[in-house]
């Protein structure tokens, strides 16, 4: 079929200028520099210029309520601009939501059960929409560098079980080949330990299954935040949607790219926080409870519907009339776009 597209997709990125967090306070967001400070030692990994995707492994046992695998979920946020490559773990993730922070910037709500990685990272600071998008998967752990003190109170309120990389470090590292921040890696093992072994997932709304009926083509996704920009590609060879970040293929440090079975576009409301950063810009929070559009991408194909969840405990349901839109197997990435953001599928 043609292609669709629900808008002109700009794809200029703003130039940041931001200052370095400070201890403790929530981290701002940091634009990829063209030098290392002069204490920073260079980093030893490798970017394949043609990478191989490697298809995720398929989920465990599962429960009629969710493909997350048996095992405990751990959470983590990810850093999602150009200093943070290559990231750990994210290639074995279950749900990875991209999510808007300050300036432009995005960064990555990451959740693993069915396979667990032993390191993950940069692990990077909470935001208060992180409560929300956490509540239907139960009390899992949640791990973090850090936050603002009023970001913290609003994480204190939450059902997750909150892991800071506060002063006692526990589950955490500071890698020597990664500049600051980008450095801050999480030890899953040591993690969920403290969390005191963190619990399997309840119910977030994913249902599985064959495709539904119908649809049309939907080969790519794309939509660009003001300075972040995204790229979901389908190969046939592996059936999953080939990660593209800012332009450049998204690689994971075992060289594999981050791919996705199910792109879910959830066009969501958003407002401007009291908190702020470092740098005093105010941080977006996204409505994830309510009703919106959505769009769904599996298998080369897109269904057009809406999301809803009743509450921050109920599942999100994604319908297209009366069918359910069902995730096909395998890992599943959720594009938080603001309303009225292009997206181009096609």
């Amino acid at each position: 079929m043609g292609r669709r597209a629900r808008g002109v997709v700009t794809l200029g990125i703003t130039a940041l200028a931001l200052a370095a967090c400070s201890s403790g306070g929530q981290q701002g967001p940091h634009p990829t520099s063209t030098s290392s400070p002069a204490s920073s030692p260079a980093r030893s990994t490798t970017t394949p210029s043609r990478p191989t995707p490697a298809a995720p492994a398929a989920p465990t046992a599962q429960t009629a309520q969710t493909r997350l695998g048996g095992g405990p979920v751990l959470a983590a946020k990810i850093d999602n601009t150009s200093a943070s490559r290559p990231r750990l773990g994210v290639g074995r993730a279950d749900v990875v939501y991209v999510e808007p922070v300050e300036a432009g910037l995005t960064r990555l709500l990451v959740l693993w059960s069915s396979s667990m990685p032993p390191q993950v990272g940069p692990v990077r600071s909470g935001r208060e929409t992180d409560v929300d998008l956490l509540a239907n998967y139960g009390p899992v752990a949640f791990a973090f560098s850090g936050a603002s003190a009023g970001t913290l109170a609003t994480l204190a309120t939450g059902k997750q079980v909150n892991l800071s990389n506060d002063a006692s470090g526990v589950g955490f590292f500071r890698s020597g080949n990664r500049r600051a921040p980008y450095n801050v890696i999480g030890d899953t093992r040591a993690l969920l330990a403290r969390a005191g072994g963190s619990v399997r997932p309840v119910d977030p709304g994913f249902r599985y299954g064959a495709a539904p009926a119908g649809g049309t083509r939907g080969t790519t996704a794309r939509t660009a935040w003001a300075a972040s920009r995204i790229e979901l590609s389908y190969d046939t060879g592996t059936h999953r949607y080939l990660v593209t970040t800012d332009g450049r293929a998204d690689i994971d440090a075992d060289g594999s790219q981050h791919a996705a079975a199910t792109v879910v576009v959830q066009h969501v409301s958003t407002t401007l926080s009291a908190n702020t950063d470092v740098n005093g810009v105010h941080s977006p929070l996204a409505t994830v409870v309510g009703r919106g559009a959505v769009d769904v991408l599996r298998d080369g194909r897109a269904w057009h519907g809406t999301w809803s969840r009743t509450s921050a405990a109920a599942p999100t349901r994604f319908v297209s009339g009366s069918t359910t839109l069902t995730m096909a197997t395998g890992p599943v990435w959720v594009l938080l776009v603001p309303v009225g953001q292009a997206v181009a599928i096609g």
